[in-house]
C-alpha cells in the first residue's frame, strides 16, 4: 500500500531527505491516489531562486533576493516587509508541500543557492513531512510520459503561468474544463500578462483563485510565487503540481530544450507499456547526465503502475 503524505510521521531526525528521493514512477502513484481519493496535494519544487529567497535573511542576503527579483520583476524597488511576506509565504508552501523536489547532489556541490535550499530546509525542518523528490521532477515526468495518465479526461484543468496552453491541453489530453490564470513571467519571457508580478499580481491570484471540487487539478509555473499558489491550492481543496519551465517547453517558446520535453511526444507516442516508458525515463536520465535513482522494473512501485498509458 502507497503511504500517504499525512501518514509520514512528524519527526524524521536521523533521516537524510537529500538521498531518500522518490523517482517519476512513485511521484505519478502518489499524485495518482491523491486524486483518486480527491485529496488536497502539492508538489513543490525548489531551485536556486527559491534558496535565494527561502535562505533569507540568515543564509542569503539580500543582494540574493535582488537577484531573484531582477528576473522575475525587472526591478529591486520591492519593500523590506514585502521581501519578509514572501519569505515567509514560501516557508509555509513547503511546509505544506506533500512532495518536495530537492536539488541534486551535483548542484548543492557546485552551486551556493542550490546548497542554501538543502541549508534553508534542513536548519528550518521545512522537510519534515515531505516525501522527497528532485527539482528536476518536472522534467522527469515528462521523460516517462506521465503528464498523460495524470491529465487524460480530467474533468478540469487550472493553469497558472505566463503561457496560455490551456486550449492544446485540452485537445491532447481530453480535458473537460480548462480555467488560465495568467502571471507575468521572467523578465525575458514576460508573456502577456502586464500586471506587475509581485506585490500586485500575487494580492490579485490570492483573491480570484478558485479550486472549483475537491481534488481539481492544477498546473502551476510562477518560480518563487508558483510554490505559494501551490500551498494556497492545497489549502482551498486541490491537488497542485509545480511544473515550472514545462510550461515553455509544451508552448515551444523559452527555455525549449530538448524534444523530448515537447508536449508532440504524447501524439507521437500516443501509448506506451510500463517497461518501455521505464527504458525511456532511462535512457533519458543516462544522455543528459542526471544524479538521480533510475527507473527499476523489479521494484516494488512498478507492479503499481498502469501496464500502459
Amino acid at each position: 500500500m502507497l503511504r500517504r503524505a499525512h501518514d509520514v510521521p512528524p519527526n524524521t531526525a536521523g533521516v537524510d531527505p537529500h538521498k531518500a528521493r522518490l523517482t517519476a514512477f512513485e511521484v505519478f502513484l502518489h499524485i495518482r491516489d491523491a486524486i483518486e481519493c480527491e485529496r488536497p496535494f502539492s508538489v513543490v519544487r525548489l531551485g536556486d531562486g527559491e534558496g535565494a529567497v527561502l535562505g533569507y535573511p540568515t543564509i542569503t542576503s539580500r543582494a540574493d533576493v535582488d537577484g531573484f527579483l531582477r528576473i522575475w520583476l525587472r526591478t529591486t524597488d520591492v519593500s523590506e516587509a514585502d521581501v519578509l511576506a514572501l519569505v515567509a509565504a514560501l516557508k509555509d508552501a513547503v511546509r505544506g508541500a506533500d512532495v518536495l523536489g530537492l536539488p541534486r547532489a551535483k548542484q548543492i556541490e557546485q552551486f551556493r543557492l542550490w546548497r542554501a535550499v538543502q541549508q534553508a530546509t534542513d536548519a528550518l525542518h521545512l522537510h519534515s513531512r515531505a516525501l522527497y523528490s528532485h527539482t528536476v521532477l518536472h522534467r522527469l515526468l515528462q521523460y516517462a510520459l506521465l503528464y498523460r495518465p495524470i491529465l487524460q479526461n480530467a474533468p478540469f484543468l487550472g493553469l497558472i503561468s505566463c503561457r496560455s496552453i490551456g486550449s492544446r491541453l485540452q485537445r491532447h489530453f481530453n480535458i473537460g474544463a480548462v480555467r488560465y490564470y495568467g502571471v507575468r513571467g521572467e523578465r525575458d519571457e514576460p508573456g502577456d500578462v502586464q500586471t506587475p508580478h509581485y506585490p500586485d499580481g500575487f494580492l490579485e491570484l490570492r483573491e480570484l483563485l478558485e479550486v472549483p471540487f475537491a481534488g481539481a487539478l492544477f498546473l502551476v509555473g510562477a518560480g518563487a510565487f508558483g510554490k505559494v499558489y501551490c500551498q494556497w491550492i492545497k489549502e482551498r481543496g486541490g491537488i497542485a503540481i509545480d511544473i515550472g519551465s514545462t510550461f515553455d517547453s509544451w508552448a515551444n517558446v523559452g527555455r525549449v530544450g530538448r524534444p523530448a520535453r515537447s508536449l508532440d511526444v504524447y501524439a507521437q507516442v500516443p501509448r506506451i507499456r510500463r517497461s518501455a516508458a521505464v527504458a525511456r525515463y532511462n535512457g533519458l536520465v543516462e544522455e543528459v547526465g542526471l544524479d538521480v535513482p533510475l527507473g527499476n522494473k523489479r521494484a516494488a512501485y512498478f507492479k503499481k503502475l498502469p501496464r500502459s498509458w
